[in-house]
């Protein structure tokens, strides 16, 4: 199931959140607790209210319940990993970082809905599930991106070739004719802190 973890923080702490998580999330992958994982800053310049860090994952032992709310019951947050509790509580603790615990997919799934019924689209209009994969790849090339940078075995030349290998990447990923290759591209931007506008501009240009 899918989980997501609101810590609420303004845009320094949730930049020092993201580099802890980033390492948990590989961690947590490797030990087969999680399958999947997004990683997304919410925050502005000047600072706005709620600015929050969502950390959203895929925790298979967590069974769906059959009715679905935003805020997910004791019951089902009891089944999330004590690793991964502990983990995250402790962390919000020693940050001083407010912590609400949602039913991710329910929450993409009402959006899309409101959407249609508004006239309006989520996502270009893509289905949950299409959210919840080009989200999670997308998350999972920056994590990929971030660690090769900081560990100097890629660098670039200039915002054209950053461009061109994000895109490259999700075409790798997802497919050359993928329908939401730019909705993907926004989830590899924002855990790097890329302006995607302008650099998917450069990338289809």
């Amino acid at each position: 199931m899918w989980i997501r973890f609101n810590l609420s923080c303004d845009g320094t702490t949730q930049k020092r959140l993201h580099k802890i998580f980033r390492q948990e999330i590989k961690d947590w992958e490797n030990r087969k607790m999680i399958i999947g994982a997004v990683l997304t800053y919410h925050f502005g310049n000047p600072t706005r209210d709620p600015e929050t860090l969502y950390l959203c994952l895929d925790v298979p032992a967590v069974q769906t319940p059959r009715e679905r709310n935003l805020q997910l019951s004791d019951e089902i947050i009891s089944q999330i990993p004590s690793e991964i509790m502990d983990k995250i509580i402790q962390i919000c603790s020693q940050k001083q970082v407010r912590l609400a615990i949602m039913d991710y997919e329910f929450d993409i799934a009402t959006a899309c809905e409101r959407a249609i019924m508004t006239g309006q689209k989520y996502y270009n209009d893509a289905p949950t599930e299409e959210v919840l994969r080009f989200a999670s790849i997308g998350t999972k090339i920056a994590l990929n991106l971030l660690d090769d940078i900081e560990n100097r075995k890629i660098t670039f030349i200039n915002d054209m070739e950053l461009a061109d290998v994000v895109l490259s990447r999700l075409k790798k990923e997802l497919g050359d004719n993928y329908v939401w290759l730019r909705e993907a591209f926004h989830f590899v931007c924002n855990p790097m802190l890329l302006n995607d506008y302008y650099l998917w501009n450069l990338a289809v240009s």
